[in-house]
C-alpha cells in the first residue's frame, strides 16, 4: 500500500514539473456595452400609478425662541484686611464675601484657598438657595493665627477661587505679609 502511494506521489511530481504542455488561456469576451434603461422602461405602467408630484410642504406656526438663559455670576471681595495688619502672625483670619446672582434654586457654592506654591490649601462648602432675580452673598474664612500658615510662614499673595456647583465662578487674590 505505501508503495502505491510513493508511486503516486511520484506521479504527480513529475507530471507537475512537466513543461511541454501548457494549457491554452481562455479567449477574453467582453460583454456588449448596453445603454443604462430609463426606470420608467423596466416596468409597463398600471392603473393608477401615474408619477405625481410630490406634496406641499405644510406651513409650520412659528415657535417663539426660549428667553434668553440667565448666566450666573459671581464677585468676590476680600473683607477685613488692611494696609497695617496684613502680616501673616497678626492676621487672626482671612473673610472673602461671595455675591452670587443669576442662580436660580439650591445649588452648591465652594471654595478653594491656593498659597503661593500654588498647591491647594483648603476647600469649603456651603449651600445658597434663591431665585433668579435674587443676589445671595456667602462668607468663607481662612483661619490664619495658630494654623500652619502662621507657623510655617505661608506668606506671600493668595487666590480665592470660586465655584458653582463645581463650575469655576471667579476668584479673588490677597496678600500675607511675613
Amino acid at each position: 500500500m505505501m508503495r502505491t502511494r510513493l508511486a503516486l506521489l511520484a506521479a504527480a511530481v513529475m507530471l507537475a514539473s512537466c513543461t511541454e504542455g501548457v494549457a491554452p488561456r481562455a479567449p477574453v469576451h467582453a460583454p456588449p456595452a448596453q445603454a443604462p434603461v430609463a426606470p420608467t422602461d423596466v416596468l409597463p405602467p398600471r392603473e393608477g400609478s401615474e408619477a405625481r408630484p410630490p406634496p406641499a410642504p405644510v406651513d409650520e406656526p412659528e415657535v417663539p425662541p426660549p428667553p434668553p438663559a440667565v448666566v450666573p455670576r459671581g464677585s468676590a471681595t476680600v473683607m477685613d484686611l488692611g494696609a497695617g495688619g496684613r502680616g501673616a502672625l497678626s492676621v487672626a483670619q482671612v473673610n472673602v464675601d461671595l455675591t452670587v446672582s443669576g442662580v436660580r434654586g439650591r445649588h452648591t457654592v465652594s471654595v478653594e484657598f491656593v498659597p503661593p506654591s500654588g498647591l491647594p490649601y483648603e476647600r469649603r462648602s456651603a449651600e445658597v438657595d434663591s431665585r433668579v432675580d435674587e443676589s445671595r452673598t456667602v462668607r468663607f474664612s481662612l483661619p490664619v493665627a495658630g494654623t500652619a500658615v502662621a507657623t510655617s510662614g505661608m506668606s506671600g499673595t493668595w487666590q480665592a477661587r470660586f465655584f458653582l456647583d463645581g463650575a469655576p465662578l471667579t476668584a479673588a487674590s490677597f496678600t500675607l505679609d511675613p
